[in-house]
């Protein structure tokens, strides 16, 4: 499963398709797809990024969001929107990116672990060309991974050919990232599986 692609079209569904890929959370998808996202292989679902500066944005920009059929993903950019995210109910991940990376101190990792609350992480991130980003980067991942915490590792591809192997991502991480294969796995499987087996597609 890839829970972050910025568009979904045909083209892009049939390469998933070879891919082996289940289910696509799409940031936009196709008009001549729209309405057949349960018929279709992959099955698309919505995806809402919502960029929170404060609580009072957050709290604001999530009255107004269908929850329990789009799958919701919060990028803070202020520490108690990290924290309000956590323990909401309607989100079902949080992004880490190179412009908040900050916010995932020990604390913040231990509100998402309480509340069972996914971490997400891009390719696009984690593949990185800056070595002292990519330091960083690891030693969040790392930080995760040995609490226990669950994680979601997603493409953030815009284009068929940014779309990933499911099982090069899992030796991705592992050669990258030292997540074990397992957690890998359950970061593009079981865990995002989880999220969107309780949403009402249609």
């Amino acid at each position: 499963m890839d829970t972050y692609v910025k568009t979904c079209n045909e083209h892009l569904l049939k390469i998933a398709r070879t891919m082996g890929y289940r289910v696509l959370v799409c940031e936009e998808i196709e008009g001549a797809l729209l309405g057949k996202n349960s018929s279709l292989t992959p099955m698309l679902i919505k995806k809402v990024i919502i960029e929170a500066k404060n609580v009072s944005e957050l709290r604001k920009t999530l009255a107004g969001i269908n929850h329990k059929q789009q799958f919701i993903t919060v990028h803070p950019f202020d520490k108690e929107a990290a924290r309000w995210a956590s323990h909401d109910g309607r989100v079902d991940s949080i992004l880490l990116t190179t412009e908040n990376i900050n916010l995932f101190d020990k604390k913040q990792q231990n509100v998402m672990k309480y509340y069972s609350k996914p971490l997400e992480i891009t390719l696009r991130t984690l593949i990185s060309d800056n070595l002292d980003l990519r330091g960083v980067i690891y030693r969040r991942m790392r930080s995760y991974v040995s609490r226990k915490a669950p994680l979601i590792v997603s493409s953030m591809a815009n284009k068929w050919y940014e779309l990933y192997p499911p099982l090069s991502i899992v030796k991705f991480l592992l050669t990258q990232y030292d997540v074990p294969e397992k957690i890998g796995l359950q970061a593009i499987t079981h865990v995002p599986w989880f999220i969107v087996s309780r949403k009402e597609v249609k």
